[in-house]
């Protein structure tokens, strides 16, 4: 946002929006990408400690992430992610606590009991697709889905959004 020089004074609502976003949502997004970046950071120490076997980090994907997930719909458009989509998941309604628990494996996990890896965020109310290890697989998921919504429901709004990570460009898929 810009910052009016001395003297100079703000338009009339430069208190109530920042180029198109009001008050509420930045902070909203600021919370996402915290929250993100924190339980990032709680599984790195739950690592060291050998509580969690497992770890991958999602941080410097904060941003990108946030704002994809408050610009899309959830339960109406389609998620493939990929491990590193934390801020994605969370904009879209994983709770941090449905993370944690799948970072220990515990069986009252939501996505699957606690037999997924961790970062493995899924929830078919939300329409995020259970997500695979090996990178690159769910461009061919994500065409099928996207496909499938195209002929089953013609003129459909609804957008698929696949998400990966530059190290899934080099895969044959």
């Amino acid at each position: 946002m810009a910052i009016p020089a001395r003297g100079v004074s703000a338009p009339a609502n430069a208190a109530r929006e920042y180029h198109g976003f009001d008050r509420e949502t930045l902070i909203q997004a600021f919370r996402i990408m915290q929250m993100a970046r924190r339980i990032d950071d709680r599984e790195v120490i739950l690592k060291r400690q050998n509580r969690i076997w497992f770890q991958i980090s999602g941080a410097g994907h904060e941003c990108i992430q946030t704002a994809a997930g408050l610009m899309l719909r959830p339960g109406e458009d389609w998620f493939f992610t990929y491990y590193r989509d934390r801020a994605l998941a969370l904009a879209l309604g994983v709770t941090p606590e449905q993370m944690l628990l799948a970072s220990v494996g515990a069986a009252a996990e939501t996505f699957s009991g606690g037999r997924q890896m961790p970062s493995h965020w899924s929830d078919p109310a939300l329409h995020i697709f259970t997500g695979s290890s090996p990178t690159g697989t769910q461009f061919v998921q994500a065409m099928g889905a996207a496909d499938a919504r195209r002929l089953v429901n013609p003129g459909s709004q609804d957008l698929t959004l696949c998400c990966s990570g530059e190290g899934a460009t080099s895969e044959g898929e």
